[in-house]
Parts: structure tokens; sequence; C-alpha cells
């Protein structure tokens, strides 16, 4: 027997999971249901979570250990497995990352065995006009493969890409230097943060619930095995055009005190950069092995 309750939103992902209250101990029927519904859905809303960082280890504990931020001095002083996700300057420094996700992703794709997935608590959230702003949106890389063309699956199956953080520096940062008219801006990043470039399936099959996965993002690869680079392009820009179809797509529009789960195999995630500097926003993340 459970508390819960689900209210879907028509998409393939990211309905809300009412009924919990996790500044207490949740009960073991209302966990395994949740467990679930991660595993179904690889999206799922908790919202209105008055929560400690501590309550939120805690529960972030119950489904596997923890992976810390390598960037250390983004993590919270007195809770290092929550990383901060913020705008905010405090001291003349900023208190979190700043400017995360702004692409379709799938988070830490440029390591060999990336983590499961990550949960985000809404602490601060710009607001204007009686809107919130700085939207995440979501899309399901299994809901992408189950719909794709036949020829495009047996395209993709069994083939490996070539994924560069290098290359998604420089075109992250070529994408601001655009912006704000700063062309240097681009050719700084690439000798700052030098990775091994890394091979991963087109299609992975997740480990838990066994589904087929398309896994791509969006700037990072840069040469599919067996294509000419040209080929290969194109068939990452059908991808992740497919992936992320507006039908497919959930947008979250937070609220403080919204907690979202999200699984890195079975979603790609972009942040929405609409809010100005001066606007505050804060997130506490914690990520799941």
């Amino acid at each position: 027997m459970t508390n819960i309750t689900l209210e879907p939103n028509g998409k393939p992902l990211g309905p809300k999971v009412l009924g919990l209250d996790l500044g207490q101990e949740v009960p073991e029927a209302d966990f395994a249901e949740v467990q679930r519904l991660y595993e179904e859905y690889g999206v799922i809303v908790i919202p209105g979570q008055d929560i400690s960082p501590q309550d939120l280890i805690r529960f972030s504990k119950r489904f596997s250990e923890l992976v810390r931020f390598p960037m250390v001095q983004f993590n919270l002083p007195e809770e290092p497995d929550i990383l901060v996700v913020s705008n905010v300057i405090e001291d003349g420094k900023p208190i979190g990352v700043g400017d995360a996700g702004r692409c379709w992703h799938t988070d830490m794709w440029y390591t060999d065995n990336p983590p499961r997935g990550s949960l985000l608590h809404a602490r601060e959230v710009p607001v204007k006009d009686g809107r919130a702003l700085g939207d995440t949106m979501f899309a399901s890389t299994a809901h992408a493969y189950d719909t794709l063309p036949t020829d495009l699956k047996k395209l993709v199956n069994g083939r490996s890409a070539t994924f560069s953080h290098d290359f998604h520096a420089e075109w992250r940062a070529a994408k601001a230097a655009e912006q704000a008219d700063d062309k240097s801006a681009a050719r700084k990043t690439r000798s700052a943060t030098s990775i091994p470039d890394i091979k991963h399936h087109l299609v992975k099959t997740h480990p838990v619930t066994g589904r087929d996965c398309l896994y791509v993002s969006e700037g990072a690869i840069v040469g599919v095995d067996g294509m000419e680079h040209a080929e290969a392009m194109a068939l990452v820009d059908e991808l992740l055009a497919h992936v992320t179809r507006e039908e497919a797509v959930y947008r979250h529009n937070w609220k403080v005190g919204d907690l979202v789960m999200w699984d890195n195999y079975s979603c790609l995630h972009c942040a929405i950069a609409d809010f100005p500097s001066s606007m505050r926003r804060r997130m506490y993340r914690t990520t799941i092995r």
C-alpha cells in the first residue's frame, strides 16, 4: 500500500509524484514506488519539498552511493556531496556553477562510466511578472529509440561515436562569443580544459531497465565509426532533432521546493538561460552512481 499518486503531463517523461514528504523518512512501499516510476519515466517531479541539505542527502543515498562534483569550490561546504547550481555571487565569488547545461546533453558523457542520474532541488527561483524563469527541458532518449524509424535503428545499432570534451568546450565558448561579440573566448577554452576524447555507443542498453536508449549530446560528438565526417554529423543532427521533438519534450517550470530526478541514460536535458544575472537562482544537486 502506498500514499503516492501520479499526475501525468501527456509527455513520455516528467510526471508529478504526489504524496511524499522528503523531510521525513520515506516508507519502504512509497520509496519502492518512487524507484519504479523513476525507472519507467526517466524523469519525475516531486513538488513542494521544504527540505534541508541533509534531507536531500538522505533521500538520494537510498538510490545508491553519491558521486561528488570534481570542482570542489562549487560543492556545498557543509555537505560536499551537494553541488550548488547558482548565479549568486557572495564576497566577490560565485557560490555555484552559474551556466550549467545550456544545451541538450547527458551529464558527464566525457567519462567511461557516467553516473546514473541526478536530483535537483530548487531553493531560489527567478520570477518576472508572476512567472518563474530558468526552465529546464527534458527529452526521453528511450522514447526516441522506440520511435526511431527502422532504417535509422539499423544504422545506429552497434555503432560507436567519438565524444570530445575539448571540442565541446570550444563549441560552447564559440556560442558564448557570438553572443558577446568576443571571438577570442573560444580560442582560450581549449587549452585550459584538455580531457581525452572518449567513445560511446550511439545506442546504450539501460543497466537497470534493459531499455535501449539513444546516447547523444549536443556539440559533443566529433565522429561516428565507419562514416565520413559530414555524413556522421548529419546523422547526429538527425538523432538530436528526433530526440528533442516538441511533442516529446517536457519543459519544467520551476517552483521553490520542486525536486526533479532525471536519468542520464534515458533522457537529455537542457537549461534555459532566460533571466539576467541580477535575478537570483539557487539549486542543490546530488548525483547518484
